[in-house]
């Protein structure tokens, strides 16, 4: 891993000194076994239309090394993403870096840039964040770039609906809408 060969550190070393520390990320996690550690939801999976559920949760996601070995709570996830926009992770030229996005072709606006993605919210503007999903599980986080941050999180997957996704989408842009969900402003 290009981390590892660069720092002489692992992964989840330079994961804990460079953000997990710096930003008092309490409920934040690179496992080092393969249990996944403290009071967490159950995850479950579907392996066939009309199966019985599954329940996965002693999956480790640090089978998936770099790619999904990192656990948090929905709080530490929107203070990660509030501290990368406010640029208090990366030198500025990183960051505008990040933040040149194309788009994906998606019908939906989103456009996809080093890692980040932004996506257009209802009334205006966009919010930058990513998703994520691994067996049992289904995330969706966003901030914007004025201070607001949400996370939502379902327990199903493989096996949900993309009813599902399309529905934590909708609840992402909701909550970071400027506008709240029965239409008035919402002033902060």
């Amino acid at each position: 891993m290009i981390i590892e060969r660069v720092t002489g550190h692992t992964y989840g070393a330079e994961i804990r000194e460079r953000i997990i520390e710096p930003l008092h990320l309490r409920e934040t996690y690179v496992p080092r076994g393969t249990a996944v550690p403290g009071p967490h939801p159950r995850g479950y999976a579907q392996p066939g239309e009309g199966a019985p559920l599954v329940d996965v949760t002693r999956v480790s996601p640090s089978v998936g090394g770099a790619a999904g070995s990192m656990i948090s709570s929905g709080t530490d996830v929107n203070r990660f993403l509030a501290a990368l926009l406010r640029g208090e992770l990366l030198r500025p030229a990183q960051l505008r870096e990040m933040m040149t996005v194309r788009p994906t072709g998606n019908a939906d606006g989103r456009a996809y840039g080093l890692g980040l993605e932004s996506r257009p919210l209802p009334g205006g503007g966009v919010y930058w964040g990513h998703t994520g999903d691994f067996l049992g599980y289904e995330t969706m986080a966003g901030a914007t770039v004025d201070g607001r941050q949400a996370t939502v999180m379902v327990n199903l997957g493989p096996g949900s609906s993309d009813a599902q996704s399309d529905d934590l989408g909708a609840a992402l842009r909701t909550a970071l809408s400027s506008r709240g969900p029965w239409g008035r402003e919402i002033r902060r």
